[in-house]
């Protein structure tokens, strides 16, 4: 049995990807259900929302992973997993629904970096698991 021994780094890291995660869930939630006016839980609209609430959680997202880099956090890795995998979807969908239209047609190279930045995060997850594969044994269990 493996005993993982708990570090500063390691719960900094999960505390961050937690937030991250929170951040990005209310503000793709806001904008489905508000519908590209303000949504159900801020009294922001879906521009300011996606600035004050969806750029720090990408940002969160990055710094988790800086911050817990050689350290093992099953946590930590599937959140970022998670987290990317929301950013890259959410952004895909919400034009097809007619929501976000603006950042997709006029603003469409921040647009396309978010869609990249989504996957990269989601990679950084993906790197994390790896990572921790040939650190160890190979096994998963290790992980």
């Amino acid at each position: 049995m493996y005993v993982q021994i708990s570090s500063k780094k390691r719960r900094i890291s999960e505390l961050f990807a937690i937030v991250g995660l929170i951040l990005l869930s209310i503000d793709t939630t806001n904008t489905f259900i508000g519908q590209g006016t303000y949504g159900f839980s801020s009294p922001l609209n879906d521009q300011q929302s996606g600035v004050l609430i969806g750029i720090p959680s990408v940002i969160l997202f990055f710094l988790s992973f800086a911050v817990g880099f050689r350290q093992r956090s099953r946590l930590t890795t599937l959140l970022l997993i998670s987290g990317g995998a929301l950013l890259a979807i959410s952004k895909l969908v919400e034009p097809t629904l007619g929501l976000n239209l603006f950042l997709a047609m006029v603003l469409r190279p921040l647009y396309i970096g978010l869609i990249l930045m989504g996957f990269t995060i989601m990679g950084l997850g993906a790197t994390r698991i790896f990572q921790e594969n040939t650190r160890g044994s190979s096994t998963i269990h290790n992980w």
